[in-house]
């Protein structure tokens, strides 16, 4: 039902008909040039310019069909498509197509690949690979054929791909120390065992994967770095990568050090061959909820790594389900994900200072006896997962299924169970990379033969290389600080005073944007108006309370230049659905399911999730299409300025976080005197000013500063019109009832 209401707006939103009121001539110019295909450039020269960290998620995007991001509501997250130049307010019809409403609002991720339950608990092969990798060995240890590599040149080979082609199934190629600047292919049944984890380095400065993998091969004793994007083109590469490998191919004793995107990559080929051109492989937003064909599921081991500083995916699997088992994972971005119906064994592993542990989209993991310990995001189920936790020791480490827009984790119950035990491990020496327990750790008693948690320590079986942890990507990746932290607690302390909050408000937006839109929702030809092209006004009742029952009664008149439609309307929240019971929305979908809990926030009332909410200034919003400010210290940090900035009289923090890299940058200027609501927000895309929301004004209410009017600017980012006046929002509160005391002031006329 949600999905028929959005793309019927959606319908009525496309370029041949932009707006609610339909004006048969204004775009006729325009529509015949779009239907002839004279468009701007394409989406490869669009971003071309883009920095480094911004071409990053738009690879990752379009290589893995992820196009959600941090806006759930589709604002300018998907790079497939050309950057808009302005924003277009997502209450009107003509603003941009909506790219993400399947995957928000229907339930595309079931399918009979659900139905079936895994073993939660398979068996564990952790042994039988002949002796570990300690650092000792020397090559006659070794039985057999054993090729020596050796820079110096006091070997058989000089290069580490000259010692593997010299090889044959059942050799060893023993590597001396020393950095080889290479990609290395392995053929079926090659042991390549390193000297020294942590001085044989294997580094192919971003030109491909450190090892590509095979069947039947041993892969120990290294440090693989220098993986990650190349720029040149658009290709990411893994530590080691594996294609289509089986439970024969073992990974362990290794270090991965600073990888930029994977640490290993375990994949299955497609249906029909997995494309080796990059733009082949990439998913396009039409297909991203698909369910792509592959061959197999590939099953490699993954045993007694150490992955550390890795950005994106320390371990990830695509339709695999590798055994990932006595790994230490440290001062990562991400650590173990998964997509496309992925169910990898993920146990006895000692998660430390990542941000987030498991990752999991459209997959089903098994997860246990694992340890995670000050991990900043914790464990993140995507929907479209249904993973086994269970037997696990978490500290500090939130498990939860995605982010409130508050910046609070919405909590996912692990199956079965509690399946979590929240104890402090009571590690040895975390930081110096020691994650044995010490011998008063709580965990000791807990202890049996058939119940270990963390990392396993029998013959036989490798543990990590000890690697000290003394950065964390994830720590800079969310600007963690004393200082941030001390601000979110103060406001959570505020919010935790407010039991009941509610308002009677208006909003006032118009446009000055006239635009057309391709079928793919890209903004073309767009044009600045003195006068407003289109606008809406909207007035809304506080919540009525009728038993479990919550009523709210809506106006609005939403304008196309002089001409104007009203509509009001009813709306009911029961606790479980949202009705429509008069307006316009009861034309399209009487009563549906909330799968976002849109009626759990009081203000939301609008089906469909249409932001027209006074919690959004309430909270220092970004707008209508983004988090709140304090949603993102919560889960992103700032960085924050030495110096105060003054903001209509009030001296303001200054906090700012590059949200996409460079090319989208938000500013928080925060009073200290308000417990750090915005005085303003400015929000940057493409490096120019593309909305700033300021004119906040504040009453304070049993010791609590709320907001009662606030105004939002919107601006061109991109061509001649950079800098234009593209739409202004107000939004004024009238009547708030806060903890049951109630401000009640003059109405303040809207300002255009």
């Amino acid at each position: 039902m949600i999905r028929q209401f959005l793309l019927s707006m959606l319908i009525l939103s496309t370029f041949a008909g932009c707006s609610i009121l339909m004006n048969n001539g204004e775009f006729s110019d325009r529509e015949r040039d779009l239907r002839a295909g004279n468009v701007p450039s394409s989406m490869h020269q669009e971003w071309a310019e883009a920095d480094r960290c911004t071409k990053c998620h738009m690879i990752w995007s379009w290589e893995h069909g992820y196009y959600s991001n941090w806006d759930r509501y589709g604002f300018i997250s998907d790079y497939w498509k050309s950057s808009p130049y302005a924003y277009k307010d997502p209450y009107r019809l003509g603003a941009q197509n909506n790219s993400l409403i399947e995957f928000y609002f229907t339930d595309w991720w079931n399918g009979p690949w659900l139905d079936s339950q895994p073993d939660m608990n398979p068996p564990m092969r952790l042994d039988g690979y002949e002796r570990v990798n300690d650092g000792t060995a020397q090559p006659d240890d070794f039985e057999g054929k054993v090729i020596i590599v050796d820079q110096s040149g006091k070997g058989d080979a000089r290069s580490i791909q000259e010692g593997v082609d010299l090889a044959g199934p059942g050799a060893i190629v023993f590597v001396r120390p020393g950095t080889y600047h290479e990609s290395v292919r392995l053929t079926h049944g090659i042991c390549l065992w390193g000297q020294d984890a942590h001085t044989t380095i294997i580094d192919p400065d971003l030109t491909d994967h450190a090892i590509i993998a095979a069947n039947n091969c041993d892969i120990s004793g290294f440090t693989f770095t220098g993986t990650g994007m190349n720029y040149k083109d658009y290709t990411f590469s893994a530590g080691v990568y594996t294609l289509d490998c089986d439970s024969t191919l073992v990974v362990r004793g290794n270090i991965f050090d600073s990888n930029a995107v994977y640490g290993v990559l375990v994949e299955s080929s497609r249906i029909g061959g997995t494309p080796v051109d990059p733009w082949e492989r990439y998913i396009s937003m039409d297909n991203a909820l698909d369910n792509i064909q592959y061959t197999s599921m590939p099953n490699p081991r993954i045993i007694g790594n150490t992955f550390y500083m890795i950005g994106e995916r320390a371990v990830y699997a695509i339709h695999a389900a590798p055994e990932v088992v006595n790994n230490v994972f440290i001062g990562n971005v991400k650590t173990v994900g998964m997509t496309q119906h992925s169910r990898p064994y993920i146990h006895h592993n000692v998660f430390y200072r990542n941000n987030v542990t498991i990752n999991a989209n459209r997959s089903m993991p098994v997860v246990c006896n694992n340890i995670m310990l000050d991990n900043y995001w914790g464990q993140r189920i995507v929907e479209g997962s249904r993973p086994y936790f269970h037997d696990n020791i978490t500290w500090n480490s939130p498990y939860y299924k995605e982010f409130a827009e508050n910046g609070e984790r919405i909590a996912y119950k692990p199956l079965p169970g509690n399946g979590e035990y929240s104890i402090a491990p009571g590690f040895v020496d975390p930081d110096g990379g020691d994650f044995l327990l010490k011998q008063d750790s709580p965990l000791s008693q807990m202890m049996s033969q058939d119940m270990v948690y963390g990392l396993i320590e029998a013959r036989g079986v490798q543990l990590p290389p000890v690697f000290a942890c003394k950065r964390s990507y994830a720590e800079e990746f969310n600007n963690r600080s004393v200082q941030n932290d001390e601000i979110v607690a103060a406001v959570m302390q505020r919010n935790e005073r407010i039991n009941n909050i509610s308002a009677t408000y208006e909003i006032s937006y118009r446009s000055y944007l006239d635009v057309a839109y391709t079928p793919d929702g890209d903004q073309v030809f767009p044009r600045i108006s003195k006068e407003p092209v289109d606008g809406i006004d909207y007035q809304v009742s506080r919540w009525i309370m009728s038993g479990e029952k919550r009523y709210k009664q809506y106006s609005a008149t939403i304008y196309e230049g002089a001409r104007a439609v009203s509509d009001s309307g009813t709306i009911v929240f029961d606790g479980k659905q949202i009705h429509a019971l008069s307006g316009r929305y009861t034309d399209i979908c009487r009563t549906y399911d909330d799968p976002d809990e849109v009626g759990e926030h009081v203000f939301r009332e609008n089906p469909g999730g249409l932001y027209l909410d006074y919690d959004q200034y309430l909270n220092g919003a970004i707008g209508a299409g983004g988090t709140f400010f304090f949603g993102y210290l919560k889960i992103l940090g700032g960085k924050f300025s030495d110096d105060r900035v003054t903001v209509n009289g009030h001296e303001c923090i200054v906090v700012e976080y590059p949200h996409l890299g460079t090319d989208q940058i938000f500013r928080f200027y925060l009073d200290p005197e308000i417990c750090y609501l915005p005085r303003r927000i400015d929000h940057y895309f493409e490096r120019e000013l593309y909305r700033r929301i300021d004119g906040y004004e504040y009453r304070t209410i049993d010791g609590i500063s709320v907001p009662v009017r606030a105004v939002i600017t919107d601006f061109v980012v991109k061509g001649e019109l950079t800098g234009s006046v593209a739409g202004v929002c107000t939004m004024q509160a009238n009547d708030i009832v806060i903890n049951d005391e109630s401000i009640v002031f003059p109405s303040v006329a809207l300002q255009e």
